[in-house]
């Protein structure tokens, strides 16, 4: 099973972008079980954060609802989960917070790697990024 990153469901509900296509195709592939992925409740939280930020809160809030219609079990962010992506942002202290808690999620519980856009995770020693370029080509 592989982590969706916030940023495939942005896109894929964005303007016009490199990453628009991919993305779009990437989630279709996992309604059609093509794709075995997951959400965690940090990507919930980051999505309604995202849009809140962007003044479009009903728009988020609609994506919310509809990510937890499909992904009835999100993987749940606990005391473990925060103590690894302490660890992940002490080892990469250049990495954003909430990429820190994405990785912990993956390497908690031994996840295939992260489905995403965002190179910040190439870095990560051990964390495997599917990049949805390369997932639909």
């Amino acid at each position: 099973m592989k982590l969706i990153d916030t940023n495939i469901f942005v896109y894929s509900l964005g303007s016009e972008h490199p990453y628009r296509e991919p993305s779009l195709a990437t989630l279709k592939r996992i309604r059609e079980g093509e794709i075995d992925a997951n959400i965690s409740t940090e990507i919930l939280q980051e999505l309604l954060h995202v849009y809140r930020r962007r003044n479009q809160l009903q728009l988020g809030v609609e994506l919310f609802d509809d990510l937890v219609g499909q992904f009835p079990q999100p993987v749940p962010i606990v005391a473990a989960t925060a103590i690894i992506a302490r660890d992940v942002l002490e080892r990469y202290p250049s990495l954003q917070a909430r990429d820190a808690f994405h990785a912990a999620v993956v390497f908690e519980h031994n996840l295939e790697g992260i489905i995403s856009a965002d190179r910040a995770f190439d870095r990560i020693e051990g964390l495997r990024r599917f990049d949805p370029k390369e997932l639909v080509a």
